[in-house]
Parts: C-alpha cells; structure tokens; sequence
C-alpha cells in the first residue's frame, strides 16, 4: 500500500490515545474512519482487533486480526489474537493452524498459571491448570461474584500482567477473556472450629480423594499486592496464622457431596464447624 497520510496518521496517533485512555467508543469510530480512507493499512486492524478481543465480542475480534494478517504476516501479536478469537468461537482447524506456527501445535505439558479477573471494583487472582496456548481449567475456588466457578474452562490472553507468589511458586498472571465451558461444581463454604495445619490437610486430602476441590478463603488472593507495583505487580499469599475460626471452600458437584467430606473431617480431626452454605454463582 501507499504510505498513509499524515493526516491519518495523526488521526491514528489521536485513537491510540483514546484506547489508552480506555476510550474504546471513540477509539473505533477513529479507526473505522481511517480505514475508510486506508483500507489496507495493516495497524488498525490489529487495533481493532485487540479492542474487541479485550470486550470478547468475538466475531469482530477475528475479522479484524484476520484482516491484520492477511496485510502484514509478521504481525505476531495479531496471529495471536486470531488464535484466541478462533478458540473462542470453536473454529478449532484455525486455532490449530495459528498455534502451529507458534510452534505449540499438540504440545502436552503446560505450566501452571494465574488469571486476573476485575468485579465489583476489586480484583481476583485465580490458579489455572493450562491445557492449551490460551485456555484452561481453574483449580482453586474463586468467590462467588466473580461468575467464577472451580472447573470452569477460561479463556486468557498472553500478555503478562504480573506475578502470583507464595514460598512455593512464582506464577505469571494473565488477563480473563471469559468462560469456554462451564463446570459443574457448586461452590460452598464453612467455619471450620480451632483447626491446626494438620486438621487443615486432613480435610485437602478427604476432598482430593473424592475428587472435589478444597481451598481456604481466608488465605484467597484478592487484591494482596506489593508495596512496588510497577508495570507487572507481584501479589503475594500470606501464611496462614492460627485461628479459631478459619474460613474454608468446598467445590463439589452436590451439597450432599460436601457435607459428606466435612462428617468425615469431624470423625477424623474430632472438630466441627459452622455456618455450612451454598453459594449462587454471579
């Protein structure tokens, strides 16, 4: 193509703003405009394309990286992008066409991560078993409001977003791009009364013998983070301190699966514990 002109590229320039202001509205209609003027001028396409992409409206997210690439292959962040849109929207062949030339085609061992997932104006830090170059499972229990469940597959993007730390592991985080499949868990909690560390793994255990997830919430990242936050903040989990009364997620397919392994917990440890829920999912 020509060279754009310099009025486009100001008008470029000026939208690029709008999109780092999170100005998305006025963002796209400025790039829509200059695309009537510059049809095949690749960035932005691949703008769009991320824009959508961060709004998980799907079908204008893939048309919009495809058109990216078809004018500048070497685009890596925009094949990228199609590789995610594709795999939301199930067109599998693509998915696998895009990840292919990323080398990660069929690949069988992923490394753990996290995700970030914003509502109700905080943020929650969740731990995902990776099956794939942009999806996998969630392995810890999130709360209730965060539409989150233990087993859902997620969607997530590729750019790090910061580091998950405790004295165990040090997990990348990326950014939530939505639900592939939802799980059947439900999710409950309960007080568990004067528990040690011992009570605590005995209960993990009777969960993981059954095949149902186990996490305590008193010690869930939500928003803890480091004094330095920087470009990619580290949020850390706390050890956990005595207590008598902890706070603790159950994630099983019925109630009467999870009040199953808290009866055995009791007859085990011999403690009890209270204020037994189901919660609804947001």
């Amino acid at each position: 193509m020509q060279d754009p002109t310099p009025e486009l590229r100001a008008l470029f320039e000026e939208a690029r703003l709008y999109e780092e202001r999170q100005d998305h509205y006025n963002a796209v209609k400025l790039y829509k405009r200059i695309l009537k003027e510059a049809s095949d001028w690749a960035p932005p396409y691949a703008c769009l394309g991320q824009i959508y992409k961060l709004r998980q409206e799907w079908k204008p997210a893939l048309y919009y990286t495809k058109k990216a690439v078809s004018l500048d292959a070497a685009d890596q962040a925009s094949w990228w992008n199609v590789g995610i849109a594709a795999t939301a929207l199930k067109k599998n062949r693509l998915a696998r066409t895009v990840w292919a030339k990323f080398g990660v085609e069929g690949k069988r061992q992923w490394p753990p991560i996290s995700i970030q997932r914003a509502y109700e104006k905080q943020f929650e830090v969740m731990w995902v078993e990776r099956s794939g170059p942009a999806q996998g499972i969630i392995r810890n229990i999130p709360h209730p409001r965060s539409g989150r469940r233990y087993g859902d597959t997620v969607l997530f993007d590729n750019t790090i977003r910061g580091y998950h730390t405790s004295e165990y592991y040090r997990l990348p985080i990326y950014e939530d791009l939505g639900i592939l499949k939802h799980s059947i868990f439900r999710t409950f909690s309960c007080l568990l009364q004067s528990p040690d560390r011992k009570d605590i793994r005995a209960l993990q255990q009777l969960c993981w013998e059954e095949s149902l997830g186990f996490e305590v919430w008193a010690n869930a990242v939500r928003a803890f983070s480091s004094p330095q936050l920087g470009p990619q903040p580290e949020y850390f989990s706390f050890k956990m301190e005595p207590v008598q009364e902890l706070l603790v997620a159950i994630a099983a397919p019925s109630e009467s699966q999870a009040l199953a392994v808290l009866e055995s917990w009791k007859v085990i440890s011999l403690k009890g514990y209270s204020d037994f829920q189901g919660h609804l999912i947001s």
